[in-house]
């Protein structure tokens, strides 16, 4: 019977290699079949054995037999533990046991004081989150804020413009951080930010994120940074303009708000009063419980901070539709130079019916560099800071067929080289 030093020793032995560590990023982002493994490490079949055979016998990953290959995934109860083994050698804090003395009380006091109120911020793409994040964060000057920032693509467009010397920012792109591909680095995005015992931390999440296993990751956290987040709700923003399609487009948007506990109807000012009622309505149907504001120009009613959002609840935590399976299509394109502002104009509305979203920075001949943002039928320039070059993102509802089609369109409109990256 193996004693529990040399179990220890068996846990810690799975990490002490390169490559190991390597098969470990990779199975960090899902499930992995062997023969993959193999391609992306390019080392031979007995090696990888040895390994695998190494961080099986530790528990720290297990196998699952398919046909002649193994497929492999993280045991995330065994990281748990070795954890737990590490944390076990820290000194415990010596106690002040006078009978007079309070400081223990009020060391559980000021650790109930720090804790950071945390907030959710979801909503399908072009919703408007990032300027009601630049907003609140003007609002909060004073407090500690943090913001872990999700961005489908792997051009953090919504990051540039966030970008802040008082403000503490990890960005995490390329999918959804409630899918199994970026679930992980999201738990470990969580333990860097508490560190920092900031006042607020807001996640804002991908257009395409949903939220529906939120509260099982900030569980997962737990075990990671301890109690040190008080989780305070979910935001979800509803475009009153785009809202009523995008709800046919994707469940993603019904399960956002099914799993709110605040609706925030922005663009409130471009829509009559008939569309308001419609969209409110539908809200009510999917939630009937979630509070809901309205915002126009990213301007809301704070006092939803001193709010007990939790006590909206609707909806039970599920699994997420999040998969590599279900990530639609981005495109990056890159271009280096300026063109009028009409011939981009005509290029993203041609290219609209074939987008959820496009949004990025361009420099526009005889007037500088803007913001460009494609929510639906409508095109939004902004004047922003110069950038290297100009750059696009693109998500697809058509897949691949998109290549071909921007190749096309700005052959036609524009005419001069770019390059389209996936």
């Amino acid at each position: 019977m193996p004693s529990s030093y040399s179990k220890n020793v068996a846990v810690f032995k799975a990490f002490c290699d390169e490559n190991r560590w390597k098969i470990l990023e990779l199975l960090s982002q899902g499930e992995c079949c062997a023969c993959v493994l193999l391609n992306k490490l390019e080392i031979s079949q007995s090696t990888l054995s040895h390994h695998m055979k190494i961080l099986c016998d530790a528990g720290i990953v297990v196998g699952r037999k398919e046909g002649k290959w193994t497929h492999y995934s993280l045991s995330f109860d065994a990281l748990k533990g070795a954890q737990q083994l590490l944390l076990s050698l820290v000194p415990v804090t010596p106690v002040c046991v006078h009978p007079e003395c309070q400081c223990q009380q009020q060391r559980g006091i000021n650790a109930m004081e720090k804790k950071t109120q945390l907030y959710v911020l979801t909503g399908f793409l072009g919703s408007g989150k990032t300027t009601l994040l630049l907003k609140l964060i003007d609002s909060l000057k004073g407090k500690k804020v943090g913001i872990i920032q999700n961005e489908f693509g792997k051009l953090g467009i919504d990051g540039t413009i966030l970008r802040n010397d008082d403000i503490k920012m990890v960005e995490l792109n390329r999918g959804s951080i409630f899918c199994s591909c970026l679930r992980l680095s999201f738990v470990q995005a969580l333990a860097e930010m508490a560190e920092y015992h900031f006042d607020y931390l807001f996640v804002e999440s991908s257009g395409i994120g949903d939220p529906s296993n939120v509260t099982e990751i900030l569980e997962a956290a737990k075990t990671l940074c301890g109690d040190t987040f008080d989780y305070k709700g979910s935001l979800c923003l509803v475009d009153s303009v785009n809202f009523l399609n995008q709800l046919d487009d994707m469940e993603t948007v019904y399960r956002q708000l099914k799993h709110c506990h605040l609706a925030v109807m922005t663009k409130v000012d471009l829509v009559d009063a008939a569309q308001l009622i419609e969209v409110k309505n539908k809200i009510r149907q999917i939630n009937p419980v979630c509070r809901i504001e309205t915002s126009s120009n990213a301007n809301l009613n704070l006092d939803f901070l001193e709010d007990n959002l939790l006590q909206y609840q609707w909806a039970e935590n599920e699994e997420t539709t999040n998969s590599e399976e279900t990530k639609p299509k981005t495109l990056f394109l890159n271009f280096e130079g300026e063109i009028p502002k009409e011939d981009l104009q005509q290029f993203l509305t041609t290219l609209a019916p074939d987008l959820y979203r496009a949004k990025g920075f361009f420099c526009l001949k005889n007037s500088g560099w803007h913001q460009v943002d494609l929510v639906g039928s409508r095109i939004d320039f902004k004047p922003c800071p110069a950038q290297e070059k100009s750059q696009m993102v693109f998500i697809s509802k058509t897949g691949t067929a998109l290549i071909r089609k921007i190749f096309s369109v700005w052959e036609d409109q524009v005419g001069l080289k770019m390059e389209l990256k996936n």
